[in-house]
């Protein structure tokens, strides 16, 4: 039961994040690095204001590579996806991440990924074309290279962040915001480079910024991070696909867009999909005798950090 509390929580965090894509399509300027940096550096300091903590030792350049990983080259790429591609098809590369995310938790972690987690990731992306993707859709090589980026970005840093926990002692918030502001370093001077001084921002795109910052930044990530220090990745890496489920509910309550009966399939793939990968003995009996979910190998123990 509490592990199932866990996943759940876990899984919020993607729902909050699908709605990124329409607050950068609509609410966000075309100006991706700043976007992103503004994005991290709030929501970082929000979560260290709430539980205060200085980084220790190699904690310093993990909490860079995470950061510039799972937020700061993964948003900017993200971000430069969904302003040049149509959404469904930023959403459905971006999908991607979980098949990114199980098949380098093999290697890395010497996690046991069972066929039946790649079938049923398989068959998430599947739900995820089929529920957000259009036949009007227009393909642009860069966003489409930005998308499989991002979605390679999220992939790795999510097994990072499975193989290096947190330190003993360090709460999940602290370590998410050790994050954000990793990203924030990445992030502060490529923007100078490839877009110079920071942009003056109307009403508008302050408000999309507040949100992306506060909600999408800060607790949306620092829910999936706590889960991903604790949980297996062939458990957490399918909750990235209630992402683009997120999105294509807020269009339908946005703008008024209607489902159409394969994107309602797409839907209900995308959701058995998740169900699947939690429920292995569902799926396991076709390809190998049924097994009990995973269940969460105790967190990777270092020295104690202590805490300022």
């Amino acid at each position: 039961m509490k592990n199932s509390a866990l996943l759940v929580r876990t899984g919020l965090g993607p729902a909050i994040g699908g709605t990124l894509f329409f607050v950068a399509a609509h609410y966000l300027p075309p100006t991706p690095y700043w976007d992103g940096f503004f994005r991290v550096l709030p929501a970082g300091l929000l979560l260290l204001a709430i539980r205060f903590g200085l980084p220790r030792g190699a904690w310093w350049w993990k909490s860079l590579v995470l950061g510039t990983l799972n937020m700061g080259l993964f948003t900017v790429l993200l971000l430069i996806s969904a302003q040049r591609l149509p959404g469904g098809v930023a959403a459905t590369l971006n999908a991607m991440s979980s098949l990114v995310a199980i098949a380098v938790a093999s290697v890395v972690l010497k996690e046991k990924i069972r066929p039946h987690h790649y079938v049923a990731c398989l068959i998430g992306v599947v739900g995820v074309a089929l529920l957000v993707l259009r036949s009007s859709a227009t393909l642009d090589a860069i966003g489409v290279l930005a998308g499989i980026g991002s979605a390679s970005s999220m992939g790795v840093g999510t097994v990072l962040a499975r193989k290096w926990g947190r330190p003993e002692g360090v709460h999940s918030l602290t370590t998410a915001g050790w994050t954000l502001l990793g990203a924030a370093v990445f992030l502060l001077p490529l923007a100078f480079v490839f877009e110079g001084a920071p942009p003056s921002f109307t009403g508008k795109q302050l408000l999309g910024l507040v949100w992306a910052a506060f909600v999408v930044g800060a607790l949306g990530f620092a829910l999936y991070l706590s889960g991903v220090q604790r949980l297996p990745v062939s458990l957490t890496a399918p909750l990235t696909l209630m992402n683009p489920v997120t999105a294509a509910i807020l269009g339908w309550l946005a703008v008024g867009e209607r489902f159409t009966p394969l994107q309602l399939l797409g839907g209900v793939l995308v959701c058995a999909a998740i169900i699947l990968v939690a429920n292995p003995d569902i799926l396991g009996r076709f390809f190998n005798k049924a097994e009990p979910a995973p269940e969460p190998v105790a967190e990777e123990q270092s020295k104690p950090v202590s805490v300022a």
